[in-house]
């Protein structure tokens, strides 16, 4: 039996390494120079960089199921938030006092009682067997979820807006609630680490299993078919099943699904610091964000948690402002905007480089119920990845075991 992957992402790779394991003859194509699609890490200098900012949840249930995370040595994040409001320098907290009782007091002085008590109710309603629970059900927009739990407007605006803006890539929070939900059940029973070599570390992991699966780089797939893929020079692949394991806007092209996805940008800008401005392995959130000049939705410091010679400090920032056509001086514009959070030693600070994703989530719908966006199958060719399933590792992963159970293959034993 011969199988065809097009696109070594994760989903790719997981798949490849499950149907070898099965007894299939794989090729596995990928357009670019390496696997790991999304998931991808860079080297700028000394440094490896991720592309994007990227944590790893322990709370998804398929991590356990296709990774050997001891490898990856991973380390946690605290579990809290700081919060920066830029006009004033003023940083508070908010964390998860079941997790860390020490941010309880904090929390309460961030928060106030009434939304404090209101994040407990939503914690206590969060399920760690079942993290996808709540998309079982209707969901309506993030806001209107936010509204509907009597929130306070100041707090929606100065902390869930802005932190679900940055979970979901999406300034207007288009997502579903239900996936809202889905990741506050993952940050409440797990961690959010990071690899020591960086999230490509998790789709390479998967890619050192294989042994016979022959890979194509810097291949462009023409047109495809449930047993054929043509590719851009003209050469033709048969195979007995080919699976579409492509981001979102590129499957659907190659599936002739006419509607473009709105492409979700993100860019990072990377400093080098000797002093690290933050003293803990937190996120520190724009309170103000989207107000006038702030383009900056967070920044966190990966060295806090894997050191090196000296700190990185990496700025996020989405949506429009992720890439500009004068790259030079949007970065000043990212430097000025830290310096009103951090003083003048903003600086001295090198910029050690910036990183660019055009699409780096998919766009989904509001109304959209279930745990599956799209069915298995489109136009006869079988389809996995996050935009099949929802927008994350465990969507993704997700995707790959319904393909195994619909083949009747089992998910590979660990080495």
């Amino acid at each position: 039996m011969k199988a065809i992957i097009v696109g070594a992402g994760l989903a790719g790779c997981a798949a490849s390494l499950a149907l070898e394991k099965h007894g299939y003859e794989c090729t596995l194509i990928e357009s670019s120079e390496k696997a790991g699609g999304r998931m991808r890490s860079t080297t700028i200098g000394e440094y490896d960089i991720d592309v994007g900012f990227h944590v790893l949840h322990t709370a998804y249930p398929t991590l356990e199921r296709w990774l050997d995370l001891n490898r990856l040595e991973l380390k946690a994040m605290d579990a809290a938030t700081d919060l920066i409001q830029p006009s004033t320098g003023k940083i508070s907290t908010l964390g998860d006092p079941l997790r860390s009782p020490s941010t309880l007091f904090p929390t309460i002085l961030s928060a106030g009682v009434w939304n404090a008590l209101r994040m407990l109710r939503w914690r206590l309603t969060t399920r760690k067997r079942d993290l996808e629970n709540a998309m079982d059900r209707p969901s309506m927009p993030v806001d209107t979820y936010f509204h509907s739990m009597r929130f306070s407007k100041s707090f929606q605006s100065s902390f869930l807006q802005p932190l679900f803006a940055g979970i979901t890539l999406d300034d207007e929070r288009k997502e579903r609630s239900a996936f809202a939900s889905f990741t506050f059940s993952a940050m409440s029973h797990g961690s959010m680490t990071m690899p020591k070599k960086g999230i490509e570390a998790v789709p390479k992991q998967l890619l050192a299993r294989l042994k016979s699966t022959n890979i194509l780089y810097n291949t462009t797939v023409e047109s495809l078919s449930k047993d054929s893929v043509k590719l851009a020079d003209g050469t033709e692949l048969k195979a007995d099943i080919v699976i579409l394991a492509t981001p979102q806007h590129v499957a659907q092209k190659l599936l002739g699904i006419t509607n473009t996805p709105r492409r979700k940008e993100t860019a990072t800008y990377v400093f080098e610091c000797q002093q690290t401005p933050l003293k803990r392995a937190r996120l520190l959130l724009n309170t103000e964000y989207g107000n006038g000049e702030n383009k900056v939705l967070h920044v966190h410091v990966p060295t806090l948690l894997h050191t090196a010679s000296s700190h990185l400090l990496v700025a996020t920032v989405i949506g429009e402002h992720s890439r500009l056509h004068d790259q030079k001086d949007e970065q000043e514009k990212i430097r000025s905007e830290l310096i009103t959070w951090f003083g003048s030693d903003v600086e001295e600070w090198p910029l050690v480089g910036t990183t660019y994703v055009d699409y780096a989530l998919p766009s989904s719908s509001t109304t959209a119920v279930g745990r599956e966006r799209l069915g298995l199958m489109v136009n006869d060719v079988y389809c996995i990845g996050d935009h099949t399933m929802h927008p994350s590792v465990h969507g993704t992963l997700r995707s790959v075991e319904r393909l195994l159970e619909h083949l009747e293959i089992p998910i590979p034993m660990k080495d």
